[in-house]
């Protein structure tokens, strides 16, 4: 399959949708303000290529189970352009392709490196976090973890005081992330679905009653 031809504009609309919240043929066309007979053509498509799977829900339209699609697995398409290698591929991914992959996606370069190293270091002890994330809110990224271990707190503020460049950690309890802006934080790990729970707005701010 020709990965580039194949995502046009709207099949590629369809699955940042589906990708974003399981969706109907009917939601999906009303975002795109197009017809449901359209969207439901690309979606076969999109069925056919194994990148969505539909699934039946309890909820009744029309005296019918309601049909929704979401993404089948979640990979990136990597399009490579060195002096030695050219090379477009697709590699469905692990938490841990994820995790690098939130890294790489910050506009400073300078930074990924570091954050690199921080990641590996984390992942040693993954099981004691609640959360992990860089706050791109301030003019330098954050890095900000959810934790109640003090230990883990003094492990990692040693390990980053050896580096080169300076950077800021927030250890912090699950409630306490509501003083942060849920758009400005990049997920390196959420084992508790923090991002989506009681204890954080779209806004930030404090907690609605």
């Amino acid at each position: 399959m020709d990965f580039d031809s194949f995502l046009t504009s709207q099949r590629w609309e369809i699955l940042q949708i589906v990708a974003e919240n399981p969706s109907s043929p009917i939601e999906i066309a009303e975002k795109l303000s197009t017809t449901v007979s359209y969207v439901s053509q690309q979606l076969k498509l999109l069925d056919a290529a194994r990148l969505i799977k539909k699934q039946k829900t309890g909820s009744v339209l029309k005296g019918k189970p309601r049909t929704v699609f979401s993404i089948s697995n979640e990979l990136v398409y990597i399009t490579l352009l060195t002096r030695k290698n050219s090379e477009k591929k697709i590699i469905y991914l692990t938490p841990h392709h994820k995790r690098i992959l939130s890294i790489w996606m910050l506009d400073d370069i300078s930074l990924h490196d570091l954050f690199v190293k921080l990641l590996f270091k984390l992942e040693e002890d993954l099981d004691e976090f609640d959360g992990a994330f860089i706050d791109q809110s301030g003019k330098v990224p954050k890095l900000v973890l959810v934790s109640d271990s003090k230990a883990l707190k003094s492990k990692i503020g040693t390990f980053i005081k050896n580096f080169q460049q300076k950077i800021d950690f927030d250890f912090i309890s699950k409630t306490q992330l509501n003083k942060f802006t849920k758009e400005n934080l990049v997920v390196l790990y959420d084992s508790l679905d923090l991002l989506d729970s009681q204890h954080i707005l779209k806004g930030g701010g404090e907690k609605d009653e």
